[in-house]
């Protein structure tokens, strides 16, 4: 049977009522008696008062008190407990001083100087054995807590969550230790320890937030926050009270140079995320060079410096970027990103050669090299390059992006041929249009129009996604969805919370009151990330269809001006024709294929669809313009 933790840990009866014996034992050595003075002096040190009583009581001190010493005792704020006491002696303990009257010896009055050497004699002793005391309940207590929440975290170490959790918990209500204690502080960090080793991230989410709040001066402090950082990367966490982090930062300089960027990586990033772009910059500016995230701080700075129309810094904070990742052979895709980046703000300033030279940067097996294909194939179309923008349309019909939805492809292609007078090519354009494109946006404006829950709108996406065709959305439109940033994150947050509600739906009953808390948030927090998401897909598929309507209009318009373009032009060469000016007839090209540079050969392909893996992104159409020109044109 356990034996109660005050018997066998604190001690604090015994160890005050050894202190007094020694106090009384100084005590009895220079007087007979306990005098007022002495319960006095005891006061204003403020001995307790069960400690002044014992005192009163080893020597059984008899005190006639007039009214003029009570009101003496109280001035020197002695308690009422204490004065009752010394009334009730002389009935206590009697009068024990049978020497006569006239053979009583008085003492010597004290001088004022014998009096503050006695008062501080006792002052001294009172609090030396004051510190013992306390020493002696904190090593009890340091050696109590280092037992069990050594063991506390050992468990949650080896992953056992449920006994780490319950052994901090009996602990702290054993030792009712008060929230701002010590030991209040180890238990919380063991517990979010125990979580984050159980895989309970979101679970331990706020515990571990706690602990990093207490501040650097904490010894859990790094360990926390670097699990924090880690949780971040797994879920969408950005509690609001993190910025009190900032207020702190002066104390990480006394951490590690590699914690210190650490530090400043993650705060920066977070008040990028709240749009605090000056705090943010000023974070992002603290990460030095030889840090592993000195790559992305600098990505991070240059997307704000975008933001904000600061291009030429922007440039020279992607430049750092990119210069990072190879130095530091650190997180290639920030590279990739970074060489977008470059390549946008080229075709913002009208610089298309550049944004091109930044497009082709972008690797071969890069997850953003289909959208380099699909943005650079604008830039060839705006530069007027219809050569390469059709060979890089055909990159993107390839099969190796056919996970990919761009609807206006098949508009550009049919308005490049129709720029060149190419009016078969441009109806076969239109055509690939009508029949993969116009199918799917009846549906979307049924499935938007029938839809009005946010909870449909996620179970929608689940299962198309999973190959149901419940809601007769198609499949295609998943593409826009799946490709959005804030619906991946939340994405990835429910399928955490998921995890988690099951896993407590089977171990929280053994963690009492605390298991049905966590489980009670968990199934809220599910309820209002779904709720989120929700929008979120709404407004992408919303955004969508205005997408798809404006390409459908301008599919039409396409038609209309391709008959009246072949009619003027077929008026054209039949001008010239009867002018006598007719210019000598194009041979026709081969079959009806597009022929291509691929790299440095020249092939020829037979039929649309055909493509070389090893090729991707070097193809390039021979179609020549076929347009019947005027003089000066």
């Amino acid at each position: 049977m356990r034996r109660p933790l005050t018997n066998r840990i604190f001690s604090k009866p015994l160890l005050v009522f050894v202190s007094v014996a020694a106090l009384s034992a100084g005590m009895a050595e220079r007087a007979a008696a306990v005098t007022k003075e002495e319960v006095m002096t005891l006061a204003k040190l403020n001995i307790k008062d069960d400690e002044i009583i014992a005192a009163i009581n080893r020597d059984k001190t008899v005190f006639n008190l007039s009214v003029a010493e009570i009101l003496e005792l109280k001035k020197a704020n002695v308690s009422e407990t204490v004065i009752k006491y010394m009334l009730a002696t002389p009935k206590m303990f009697g009068s024990t001083d049978t020497t006569p009257p006239d053979q009583v010896e008085v003492p010597a009055e004290e001088t004022e100087e014998e009096k503050r050497a006695r008062e501080e004699r006792l002052k001294e002793e009172a609090q030396k054995l004051l510190a013992e005391k306390q020493r002696a309940e904190e090593a009890q207590r340091q050696a109590y807590a280092k037992g069990v929440l050594g063991r506390c975290r050992k468990l949650g170490d080896e992953g056992d969550y449920v006994a780490a959790i319950r052994a901090a918990q009996e602990f702290m209500q054993q030792g009712n230790f008060a929230p701002e204690s010590e030991e209040s502080y180890f238990a919380r960090f063991c517990i979010a320890n125990a979580l984050v080793k159980a895989g309970l991230l979101q679970s331990a989410a706020s515990e571990l937030v706690d602990v990093v709040l207490d501040g650097p001066d904490r010894p859990f402090f790094q360990t926390a926050f670097q699990d924090l950082r880690t949780l971040r990367k797994k879920i969408d966490y950005s509690p609001p009270q993190l910025e009190r982090l900032a207020d702190v930062a002066g104390k990480v300089a006394s951490f590690s140079q590699g914690f210190q960027d650490e530090f400043n990586y993650v705060m920066g990033e977070f008040f990028h995320e709240g749009t605090e772009w000056t705090t943010a910059v000023a974070f992002l500016d603290a990460v030095t060079p030889q840090a592993k995230d000195y790559a992305k701080a600098q990505y991070l700075k240059g997307y704000m410096e975008v933001q904000n129309d600061l291009y030429k810094s922007a440039v020279e904070s992607f430049q750092r970027a990119i210069i990072a990742t190879e130095e530091n052979e650190s997180d290639p895709e920030v590279k990739d990103l970074a060489f977008l980046a470059l390549a946008r703000i080229a075709y913002r300033i009208g610089d298309y050669d550049a944004a091109i030279y930044y497009y082709r940067k972008v690797p071969a097996g890069s997850y953003k090299q289909a959208t380099a294909f699909y943005e650079s194939t604008w830039v060839y179309f705006l530069k007027g390059d219809y050569q390469r923008a059709i060979g890089t349309m055909h990159t993107l019909d390839s099969p190796y992006f056919d996970h990919f939805f761009y609807p206006e492809m098949w508009i550009l292609e049919a308005t490049a041929y129709l720029n060149y007078c190419h009016f078969d090519r441009t109806r076969l354009a239109l055509q690939r249009f009508e029949k993969d494109v116009i199918p799917v946006i009846a549906p979307l404006e049924s499935f938007l129009s029938a839809t009005t829950k946010p909870e449909e709108y996620y179970n929608a996406v689940v299962a198309t996604a999973a190959g149901k065709k419940s809601y007769n959305l198609p499949d295609k439109l998943l593409a826009p969805v799946l490709a959005n940033v804030e619906f991946y994150n939340l994405y990835r947050t429910i399928k955490q919370i998921e995890k988690e509600i099951d896993q407590l739906e089977k171990d929280g009953a053994k963690l009492g009151e605390f298991g049905s808390d966590l489980l009670g948030k968990l199934r809220k927090l599910h309820a209002d990330r779904i709720r989120q998401v929700g929008f979120t897909i709404r407004l992408i598929l919303s955004d969508e269809l205005k997408e798809l309507q404006k390409f459908r209009t301008k599919s039409i318009e396409l038609g209309i001006d391709l008959d009246d373009l072949e009619i003027e032009e077929r008026d054209r060469a039949q001008a010239l024709i009867d002018s006598g000016a007719a210019p000598e007839k194009e041979p026709e090209a081969e079959a009806s294929g597009t022929s291509a540079i691929i790299g440095s050969d020249t092939w020829h392909w037979p039929f649309e669809g055909e493509y070389w893996a090893d090729e991707i992104g070097a193809y390039r159409s021979f179609v020549k313009d076929k347009c019947v020109r005027e003089a000066g044109e």
